[in-house]
């Protein structure tokens, strides 16, 4: 069992609490979201709710209704393998929810190995997982968690590979042994610049933000390696980005805010926080 780690720290620490924290959320960012089931991806900030949470709730609430949500995070504590995905079940004060574990053997004899040791103090998956619960509520939907402490080109470009055709044919690959068809999404868990002045921040971010919304693999990472950016989370943005781009999606920003966004006293250095969606054209 995977126990949340980052509950009364990064966002209310009982089931009572937190679903009126998710709920309110959710409400402040309906004039942001905009529900598609042919959004098939979305980039998602992970900091407490205090700061971030409404920009993610417009992420969540945007995303398609899915069976299984992969959800990409960076590996901010620097345990276990560089590339990893997890297996077990993931409790929050809201319940538990499972991995999928079909998705596993598509990974077999890659760069990307089974290993729970670099999920269990990595919050940057762990902050989505209410999100998805009160999205959902009582329909059932599993998550494949992957976190890339390895996340240059290389790296993104494996799990890219891998998950594009699992997702070619309308977002659905065949159940094993079933006629049935299984409903896939990507989260990519990302914060936007850190702890630089708010000026300078947005600059930054709003280049980064075109280079998302272009679908410019290169140039995204050409601009992240030198400028020296400090976003956490490039390597999950950069899977998704490859993905949305051999789906033949469209990339919209819904909404970009900062830290001081939230504060009385603003404060010379923020954090940037971004949501995106990924849409079908067709």
């Amino acid at each position: 069992m995977r126990e949340s780690v980052v509950s009364g720290l990064f966002y209310e620490p009982d089931e009572d609490g937190l679903k009126r924290e998710v709920d309110r959320l959710f409400e402040a960012a309906k004039g942001k979201s905009e529900y598609s089931d042919k959004t098939v991806g979305v980039i998602s900030p992970h900091a407490g709710y205090i700061f971030s949470g409404k920009t993610a709730a417009a992420a969540i609430d945007s995303i398609m209704e899915a069976d299984t949500y992969i959800i990409i995070g960076s590996n901010h504590t620097g345990l276990g393998e560089s590339l990893a995905y997890s297996q077990d079940t993931w409790k929050t004060p809201l319940g538990e929810v499972e991995t999928d574990k079909l998705i596993a053997r598509y990974f077999d004899g890659t760069w990307i190995v089974h290993d729970e040791e670099a999920h269990e103090r990595e919050h940057s998956i762990e902050v989505i997982v209410p999100f998805l619960q009160r999205k959902m509520k009582d329909k059932p939907f599993k998550i494949f968690p992957i976190v890339m402490g390895d996340q240059n080109r290389a790296a993104a470009n494996v799990i890219a590979q891998i998950l594009i055709p699992l997702m070619k044919e309308n977002i659905y690959i065949k159940k094993e042994n079933l006629d049935e068809k299984l409903k896939i999404a990507i989260i990519a868990s990302s914060d936007f610049s850190h702890y630089i002045p708010e000026e300078f921040a947005k600059e930054h971010d709003e280049a980064i933000i075109n280079r998302i919304l272009a679908l410019d693999v290169d140039e995204f990472y050409d601009f992240i390696d030198k400028y020296d950016s400090t976003i956490c989370g490039y390597g999950p943005i950069a899977v998704l980005m490859m993905v949305a781009k051999a789906l033949d999606t469209n990339a919209k920003l819904l909404e970009y805010r900062t830290s001081n966004d939230e504060r009385e006293a603003r404060e010379v250095a923020v954090v940037g926080y971004a949501a995106l969606t990924f849409t079908y054209n067709k």
